[in-house]
């Protein structure tokens, strides 16, 4: 597993590989995982400073006082827009980079 927390370069297919933190439809068993379903997956980590609150059914970070656990997975490029798509970024949700406790920087869907 690649755990240096910059993006990975795969010459071979020429596109970047960058991490998500993810913690609700997008989890293992969720409505939306098939979206990651040829996404590699890295450790799970934690996310602090935040909380959890239901918007239209989903769960959705805001910033707060707790933590969330969550699984992390390596997102090309190509998958973005899917992505993008599901979470309705930039308007319901947006991208953000943010630190797990462990250090690793990952992207997470917040919020807008």
């Amino acid at each position: 597993m690649h755990r240096m927390n910059e993006p990975k370069h795969d010459p071979s297919f020429e596109f970047i590989l960058e991490r998500l933190f993810v913690y609700g439809s997008l989890k293992c068993g969720g409505e939306a995982h098939h979206l990651l379903a040829d996404c590699p997956r890295d450790q799970d980590g934690v996310l602090r400073h935040v909380q959890l609150k239901i918007h239209g059914g989903y769960p959705m970070l805001h910033t707060g006082n707790g933590r969330v656990e969550g699984e992390v997975y390596w997102i090309s490029n190509t998958h973005w827009p899917d992505l993008d798509a599901w979470e309705d970024a930039p308007n319901t949700y947006q991208k953000k980079l943010r630190s797990l406790d462990d250090g690793r920087t990952v992207w997470v869907y917040e919020a807008a």
